[in-house]
């Protein structure tokens, strides 16, 4: 026997009815939200496909999300008549442009040309090398760097990378002038 009674706004246990809210979850059981006085937390009240009140707590889940749900309002379709041809239809006027309101993370305008790209800087026993081709801004030690110039180069946040025997950074505007900043302190450096 069973000890619960649901509507889609209540449910009534051992006599007693409480407000109450559903929710179907993706494994089909049903959570009764039950507010046992005004003004406290709601219980939750789970009914497990196997459990005897499943059924009728679904019933009442599914007509709460019927009468909560908006019902739309059904216009009835034109009536032609079979015997005689549709009336042509009017050529259409050029739609209006929409009007776009730009996002806050759009280009502010055009992206300008990486011109750099090709160039070089070039100091005592290194160089910066803006390479296209590997879409990598490059530096280029003669030797093996001390490691206050390697200290410098990560610092600007440049990675080794032994393939390609340099430190690199992606070919970015960012890049070209942290490139800019770490010529002057490897010309100090090195000087």
């Amino acid at each position: 026997m069973s000890d619960f009674t649901f509507t889609a706004s209540t449910v009534t246990c051992k006599g007693k009815t409480f407000p109450a809210g559903y929710s179907i979850t993706p494994s089909g059981a049903v959570i009764a939200f039950v507010e046992t006085a005004p003004g406290t937390d709601r219980i939750r009240l789970r009914f497990d496909p196997s459990h005897i009140d499943h059924a009728a707590a679904l019933a009442a889940a599914e007509a709460a999300r019927k009468k909560s749900a908006p019902v739309p309002a059904a216009e009835p379709a034109p009536q032609v008549p079979a015997a005689e041809p549709a009336p042509p239809v009017p050529a259409a006027e050029p739609a209006a442009e929409p009007t776009v309101t730009p996002s806050p993370k759009q280009a502010r305008g055009p992206v300008p040309e990486k011109t750099f790209i090709g160039d070089s800087i070039q100091g005592k026993g290194w160089k910066i090398l803006f390479d296209g081709d590997a879409a990598r801004t490059r530096v280029i030690f003669d030797g093996k760097p001390s490691k206050a110039a390697r200290a410098l180069v990560e610092k600007a946040g440049f990675y080794y990378s032994a393939a390609m025997d340099s430190w690199n950074k992606k070919l970015t505007f960012k890049a070209y002038r942290a490139a800019q900043a770490l010529s002057g302190e490897l010309r100090a450096l090195c000087a």
